[in-house]
């Protein structure tokens, strides 16, 4: 039986696995268990080796509203995808993040600063 080549996708693909898995703190055995599939099938999932088919999105749509341009593509469109993808950095990789995230919010006008002070007050309910 030929091995399947692991492509760079792949492993991506299985880094964003292991990070929605993560982000709901569950074991493997867990995880293929939500998604209905074997624990060995997971596993092989979440190492490159075997692809995610259709029905595990579904499952994954459903079990955790994560959406297929995540999974597949890395398409970070809503705070819920973001945390998955937060889930998977290393310290230095968030540490990096922030960083950046700091310098973009110290280049605000004054204007554009408290209309997003506003924007977060409402969000976390804040007067």
């Amino acid at each position: 039986m030929d091995k399947k080549e692991i492509t760079k996708q792949d492993l991506e693909k299985a880094k964003r696995l292991r990070n929605v898995r993560a982000s709901h703190h569950l074991t493997q055995e867990k995880m293929a268990e939500r998604l209905d599939v074997a624990y060995t099938v997971y596993q092989r999932m979440e190492s490159g080796r075997n692809n995610i088919t259709l029905t595990h999105l579904n499952k994954l749509k459903q079990e955790f509203h994560v959406s297929s341009d995540y999974i597949l593509f890395g398409e970070v469109n809503d705070e819920i995808h973001f945390e998955y993808e937060f889930e998977g950095m290393t310290k230095n990789e968030k540490f990096g993040f922030m960083v950046r995230l700091l310098a973009h919010l110290c280049r605000l006008n004054d204007s554009e600063y408290d209309t997003l002070i506003k924007d977060i007050e409402k969000l976390l309910d804040i007067k």
